[in-house]
């Protein structure tokens, strides 16, 4: 019920909110959530919100989309690693 809730705030943000907000909220569910693939999808939606439309690699969706991926399974890998996680004392 919390991740249902938190789903809707957040799109709801990613719309109707600067972008830097989005992407605080999407940090804070990335910490705080198992497997919160809404970071890819609001990664998507941001960039297709924000994008200057230009010829350079790193303004195409192929290279942000890579970006992204790569940022959420690192932060997935980084997240195991914190002392917060681990239960064990």
């Amino acid at each position: 019920m919390k991740r249902g809730i938190f789903d809707l705030v957040f799109f709801i943000i990613l719309f109707t909110t600067p972008w830097w907000l989005g992407v605080l909220f999407a940090f804070f569910g990335v910490f705080f959530f198992e497997n919160f693939y809404e970071f890819i999808i609001s990664g998507i939606i941001i960039y297709s919100l924000y994008t200057i439309p230009g010829s350079s690699i790193f303004t195409s969706l192929v290279s942000f989309f890579s970006i992204i991926v790569l940022l959420y399974v690192f932060i997935q890998l980084l997240r195991d690693k914190i002392i917060f996680y681990n239960n064990k004392f």
